[in-house]
């Protein structure tokens, strides 16, 4: 009896402090890697993982996933009502499941995809007084099975998780471009600053990507401004969907967009900088062709004396040096301390 008490005592203390820990940012991506973190750390569970809801279509697709072969989880996406999760995301209510194989709801096609081997869990939905946002799930205790207590606990620990991620998403659209769902020009100087700090701090490389459409101007004057703000926003797509987790896009004023790649070398920088380019160039926005002039400007955190200023004038000037040379290119320069002398 009193092992049982320590050990929900021990449960509570980590609930307590997880709760704490998710609540102290208000970064989406930061909250969603703590709050499996968390789980799968409070419940001693093999592997964990946040879905989230898209309430256009149902579908549920892996937002973050740890322990066992979680990287393999973020290209699935579950149909509406598919599996366990799907069910608690559509009836709104907690399941603990000690024998998937044998529970009717669970879909074998995750493990199939990812190699992994599901036995037991427990998965609960994330929601707020008017809508459901998610499933948290916990999988494979590492010692005995799940016990209804625990799945009380980790449904106790979804319902602050919402919260955090409602204030997260009210905070989200606080520093966004209303047009194109970018980060707006305040928000990213003040990353980009962090992040140059950051990057002197540990000494690792960071990446600023200027980029500008060619020649918006004619599409506005001669398709209309319905017209630009669609390519605006197609824009805004392109570098959501061709970008890292861990950058920040945002839309730096007018046509003029910047990306900001933190922990990466100066060759996949490039290569990051080319495939934006490149799938830019190959799309059509409704008979519209586009292209984009880059402008990169790359950091190796040597230097600590650079300032973030310093990287957005050599962007702009890459940038500038890109838009001379022909557009629809991308070039580059290289902040070091050569420059001083």
């Amino acid at each position: 009896m009193i092992e049982y008490q320590d050990k929900r005592l021990q449960q509570l203390n980590a609930l307590i402090e997880m709760t704490a820990l998710i609540n102290s940012t208000l970064d989406p991506f930061l909250i969603r890697k703590k709050v499996i973190e968390a789980a799968t750390k409070l419940l001693n569970a093999e592997a964990g993982s946040l879905l989230i809801l898209n309430h256009k279509t149902g579908e549920l697709f892996f937002e973050v996933a740890i322990g066992g072969k979680s990287e393999k989880l973020t290209t699935i996406t579950l149909e509406k009502g598919v599996g366990i999760a799907g069910w608690v995301a559509e009836h709104g209510e907690p399941v603990i499941s000690s024998d998937v194989g044998s529970d009717t709801r669970f879909f074998k096609g995750v493990d199939e995809v990812s190699g992994f081997i599901t036995k037991s869990m427990i998965c609960v939905p994330v929601r707020t007084k008017e809508r459901i946002l998610g499933v948290l799930q916990v999988i494979n205790r590492i010692e005995g099975g799940f016990e209804f207590d625990d799945m009380v606990l980790l449904y106790a620990f979804a319902n602050q998780v919402a919260v955090a991620l409602e204030n997260a998403q009210l905070y989200q659209e606080s520093v966004t471009d209303g047009l194109t769902g970018l980060y707006h020009h305040k928000y990213f100087e003040l990353r980009l600053k962090e992040e140059m700090d950051r990057s002197k701090r540990y000494k690792h490389p960071l990446t600023l990507l200027m980029l500008d459409i060619d020649f918006f101007k004619k599409v506005n004057d001669t398709c209309g401004h319905l017209a630009g703000d669609m390519v605006l926003r197609g824009i805004a797509q392109i570098l959501k969907d061709g970008t890292r987790l861990s950058d920040v896009a945002a839309r730096y004023g007018g046509e003029e967009f910047a990306v900001i790649l933190p922990y990466i070398s100066y060759k996949n920088a490039l290569n990051a900088a080319e495939r934006l380019r490149k799938t830019t160039e190959d799309m059509s926005f409704e008979n519209i062709r586009i292209t984009i002039s880059t402008g990169v400007g790359y950091f190796d955190g040597e230097d600590p004396d650079a300032g973030h200023k310093e990287l957005i004038e050599l962007a702009d000037r890459a940038l500038y040096k890109a838009k001379n040379n022909g557009r629809n290119r991308v070039e580059s320069m290289i902040l070091s301390p050569i420059r001083k002398g």
